[in-house]
């Protein structure tokens, strides 16, 4: 039971580690003495490295809040705390060995880390009238934590990158897991999705492009870019009148930047179509490698006829399919405009990178549909609503049902494989973090000896 215990304890670490940045960002706090001023002082240091004790705090309330908490039964602070030491340590190797981490990266994680943060409160009205700050003051103030996270799980994934795991330590694996404590699967499915987006009209394009050119002429004869962006635009920065602020070249999207950069300081463009639709673009200003522009989207929507369309294309590719012309996955890979599963030749994707979803994990409108099929059945093209604007066209291929079952070696390889991948890589991770805090400076206020961090 020792390693099972073990697991458990590594699913909640990095549940801290998780919640580290983004729940002590949201839910801040400070420890105060008995005569109401703000009391902090470094506990810990790792070479030239702090770790505050208000960091601490603000970390140990936002975990209590968390299910996590439920589970554990140790001493949470120091528990946390040694995450915190495992970061500060990781950074200063990361130093050593001169990681650096892509600004692109950095801002594709922030805008994802803002969102959530936005999400929770509910708008971005909720966060400036809880903190009294601006959406853009919190994103400078979240950068530097967002960059630090990414350079420790760099230099993380740099050094367990050459773990891997044999089917002999995966049986190993098996065989140390009691047969009373062996994981019951309740039922799965393998279920695979081709979907396809209605492809928009030329005619439809041509309203776009019209609307457009009508605003623009309104803009050269005298209305403001910001108001017409305010009124006409699709895109999320109308609301900031199309400003986008300052991009670094290859970081938009391509079309968007090719026309955006053609232009002159204060031009605008003619329509120019890109991946989200159609753009009217003024270039603000070009300062070396980045460049400020504001822009106008309008996205062209697909008629019923355009998602019959869609619909016909699956209907006749499922006859190519059972016609053995064209296997499934073959035309998922081929043909399904969804990301998410055309990889996986259209596969739903489970944990550990196994293609079975339990029953419960499955979306209900797929669920019931799936339970109208027989297995190895494909369904007729169906017309799917995606959000309040979009529908697509999708065909449904039932795989395989898995009866509910205990874990075996047959049935769960994946599982078991992935499992053993990762207690494999915590130990590696263990080792060279006791090595390396042999190497580094270490420090650590009397108060939290108990935590026995060095161990």
């Amino acid at each position: 039971m020792k390693f099972l215990k073990k697991q458990s304890r590594m699913r909640i670490t990095r549940s801290i580690a998780s919640f580290l940045l983004f729940g002590a960002f949201v839910l801040t706090t400070q420890t105060f003495a008995q005569n109401g001023q703000v009391v902090d002082k470094i506990i810990v240091k790792v070479d030239d490295k702090i770790v505050l004790k208000s960091e601490l705090e603000s970390a140990y309330v936002s975990f209590l809040q968390s299910p996590q908490a439920r589970e554990y039964q140790g001493d949470a602070r120091c528990l946390i705390l040694n995450n915190f030491v495992e970061n500060k340590l990781m950074l200063v190797m990361s130093e050593i060995d001169s990681v650096e981490i892509d600004p692109g990266r950095v801002d594709y994680e922030l805008q994802g880390r803002m969102q959530r943060i936005i999400q929770r409160f509910g708008s971005e009205r909720a966060i400036q009238e809880a903190y009294g700050k601006s959406i853009d003051q919190f994103m400078d103030e979240l950068r530097p934590q967002v960059e630090e996270q990414l350079i420790i799980q760099t230099q993380e994934e740099n050094i367990l990158a050459d773990i891997s795991v044999t089917p002999n330590e995966v049986r190993k694996f098996f065989k140390q897991i009691p047969s009373d404590s062996l994981p019951l699967y309740s039922v799965e499915y393998e279920i695979g999705l081709i979907v396809k987006e209605p492809q928009v009209s030329d005619a439809e394009k041509e309203v776009v492009r019209d609307k457009l050119l009508k605003i623009r002429e309104d803009i050269m004869n005298g209305q403001l870019f910001e108001i017409a962006a305010t009124t006409y635009s699709e895109g999320p920065s109308k609301r900031d009148g199309g400003n986008l602020g300052f991009a670094s070249r290859g970081t938009m999207d391509p079309a968007y930047e090719a026309g955006a950069l053609s232009l002159k300081p204060g031009e605008i463009s003619m329509p120019i179509e890109s991946a989200f639709g159609f753009h009217l673009i003024q270039l603000l200003e070009k300062r070396g490698n980045e460049y400020n522009s504001r822009h106008i989207l309008m996205v062209p929507k697909p008629t019923d006829s355009d998602t019959k369309d869609a619909m016909n294309f699956l209907d006749s590719l499922k006859n190519e399919i059972n016609e053995g012309n064209i296997t499934f996955e073959e035309a998922a890979k081929e043909y399904s405009d969804d990301r998410n599963t055309s990889a996986n030749g259209g596969f739903l994707q489970g944990q550990f990178g196994s293609f079975r979803i339990p029953a419960a994990g499955l979306d209900p409108e797929l669920f019931f549909a799936v339970d109208q099929m027989k297995e190895g059945d494909i369904s007729k093209a169906e017309k799917v609503q995606m959000s309040a604007d979009v529908d697509v066209a999708r065909i449904i291929y039932y795989k395989k049902r898995i009866a509910p079952h205990r874990a075996n070696l047959t049935d769960d390889y994946e599982k078991l494989k992935a499992a053993t991948l990762e207690m494999k890589k915590a130990l590696k991770r263990q080792e060279y973090l006791q090595t390396k805090l042999q190497e580094v400076y270490l420090e650590v206020d009397p108060e939290y000896k108990r935590c026995n961090i060095v161990n």
